[in-house]
């Protein structure tokens, strides 16, 4: 795409290569018309009548181009074909420059008021912005103004998701890209956000690639990782299947003072509600109805676990609380409900006799999730410095152009161009037939 600007309106040419294509042509129709041909002078010879009686014509390359009227009609005819076969858009021009502003409301920020005090302070630069609140996903604001202030107001914001959604917000900044590269220069996409290495998954690279440009970060506090300070209390048998993913998961096994997570394979008992109520986790990692084994995906996160595993019980009757992870089919796989100061959770995952799967990491980042205490089932670390240079990229501001639509209509001006090309042609043919009547 080429930009250039008209008055108050920008003209991008969507197939730059065809009024190229017409620039080469006219330029060869000029060189055509530099070339003169003339009949050399006749003088009287006795032996004229051996010579063959037929015009001679003798080619030179003259100064000035011959034929000027024909010359301007072939030029514009083929530069207005050109332009209009180049697909040229016209759009308002607008501010130099617009912003995209991404809000990290997981549970990795450590102080959700101050994140929002920070985008608060971008916002009112001046620079048209256009807010993305993401979580587990990213939502596009109406206003930023107003969604921040309401932000600020609540007085008890609600659990965040486990995991932050970096990639899906990514995606949405992306679908969001034509609508505010409208009328402007470049585009700026700003992240505030502690950027955990939870946030990012094995999609984030992906997502990256979709963003044209470099991302300025504003890194905020992020959340007191409780994942390592936290005690699993468990008794299993040898030959648990789920024994080695405990092991292989370094959960850590002591911990004076930490939370404690007790691990049950099977439903809670009133002991073990009183438990959780006193602001520590249960875990009913239930596998006592499980079906026969399948391929199929588990999904938490950005973490997608594909193998050969076993349902357990259906948890789409349990009672409602939040999805920590989910099937290929979209079916809760794993259930938090708050109990007191404490959680309950149901996980319904296992698997098969034999395999890998224990030992893979991503599965085993994934039961280091399940396996954690309330409210924090990713780990909140602040992602390390090569990730995060990745992420933000090199360069400069996404041009506007590489974010507009390029399923665009046709500009006014196609038809117009069009138009002057066959007027060119048909009064090419008018003066090309007076000249020849007039050589008679």
């Amino acid at each position: 795409r080429r930009d250039r600007r008209i008055g108050n309106a920008t003209v991008t040419l969507l197939a730059p290569w065809a009024l190229a294509v017409a620039v080469l042509a006219a330029v060869g129709v000029v060189t055509l018309h530099l070339v003169d041909r003339q009949r050399p002078a006749s003088f009287l010879l006795p032996t004229a009548r051996f010579i063959p009686d037929r015009r001679t014509l003798v080619r030179r390359l003259a100064r000035r181009p011959r034929d000027l009227v024909l010359l301007a009609l072939r030029v514009l005819l083929l530069l207005s074909a050109g332009t209009a076969f180049a697909h040229p858009v016209l759009a308002p021009r607008g501010g130099a420059r617009a912003r995209l502003l991404l809000l990290d409301r997981t549970s990795a920020v450590a102080d959700p008021t101050a994140a929002v005090a920070r985008a608060r302070a971008i916002v009112r630069d001046g620079v048209p912005t256009r807010l993305i609140v993401f979580d587990s996903a990213g939502r596009v604001a109406t206003d930023a103004g107003e969604t921040l202030d309401s932000l600020a107001r609540e007085q008890r914001a609600p659990r965040p998701a486990a995991s932050g959604g970096l990639a899906s917000a990514l995606l949405a900044a992306r679908r969001a890209g034509p609508d505010v590269a409208h009328g402007a220069d470049s585009v700026e996409l700003v992240l505030v956000s502690p950027v955990a290495g939870s946030e990012l998954g094995v999609a984030i690279d992906s997502a990256r690639d979709v963003w044209p440009g470099a991302i300025h970060i504003e890194r905020v506090a992020a959340r007191v990782d409780t994942s390592r300070s936290w005690r699993l209390e468990h008794a299993l048998e040898r030959d648990d299947a789920l024994a080695p993913t405990v092991l292989a998961a370094a959960i850590p096994p002591t911990g004076v003072g930490a939370p404690v997570v007790r691990l049950l394979r099977g439903p809670a008992a009133a002991a073990d509600s009183a438990f959780a109520a006193r602001g520590n986790a249960v875990v009913m990692w239930d596998t006592s109805a499980l079906v026969a084994p399948a391929s199929t995906a588990l999904v938490m996160g950005d973490d997608v676990v594909v193998a050969v595993m076993r349902r357990g019980p259906d948890l789409a009757r349990a009672p409602a609380g939040r999805v920590l992870a989910r099937w290929l089919d979209g079916a809760p796989a794993a259930v938090e409900q708050a109990f007191g100061d404490g959680c309950l959770r149901a996980v319904s995952v296992g698997m098969a006799a034999a395999g890998d799967l224990p030992l893979r990491p991503m599965f085993q980042r994934a039961a280091r999730g399940l396996l954690g205490p309330c409210a924090s089932s990713a780990s909140a670390s602040p992602a390390d410095s090569a990730a995060i240079a990745r992420l933000a990229g090199v360069g400069r501001s996404a041009p506007a152009a590489m974010l507009r639509d390029s399923n665009q209509p046709l500009s006014v001006l196609v038809p117009w161009l069009l138009g002057i090309a066959l007027g060119c042609a048909l009064a090419e043919v008018i003066v090309r037939a007076r000249g020849a009547d007039g050589a008679r």
